[in-house]
C-alpha cells in the first residue's frame, strides 16, 4: 500500500480498518437484517472469520469489535429514533 495507508508491519492502517468494518457490517446488516443488533461479539467474529481470515489475529478481532460497536450504535440510534 502507498502513501497515508501505508503500514510497516502486518497491521492494517486504520483507514482500511474503518472501511473494511463498515463494508462488512452493511452486509451483515443486508443478510440479517435488524438482528444483528442483538448478536454478541463472538457472533460476529464467526460471522465475519471467512471475509477475513487473511489478516493477521489482532486485525481479525478488532474488526469484529469494531463492526459489533457500529451495530450497538445504529441499535441506539433506531430506539430513540421511534
Amino acid at each position: 500500500m502507498r502513501g497515508y495507508r501505508y503500514s510497516t508491519d502486518r497491521r492494517l492502517p486504520e483507514r482500511d480498518m474503518l472501511d473494511l468494518a463498515d463494508a462488512l457490517a452493511l452486509q451483515l446488516h443486508e443478510s440479517l437484517g435488524d438482528r444483528v443488533y442483538l448478536l454478541p461479539r463472538q457472533d460476529v467474529a464467526a460471522l465475519i472469520r471467512d471475509y477475513v481470515d487473511d489478516l493477521c489475529a489482532e486485525d481479525q478481532h478488532d474488526l469484529s469489535w469494531m463492526i459489533w460497536h457500529l451495530f450497538q450504535d445504529a441499535r441506539e440510534i433506531e430506539e430513540h429514533s421511534h
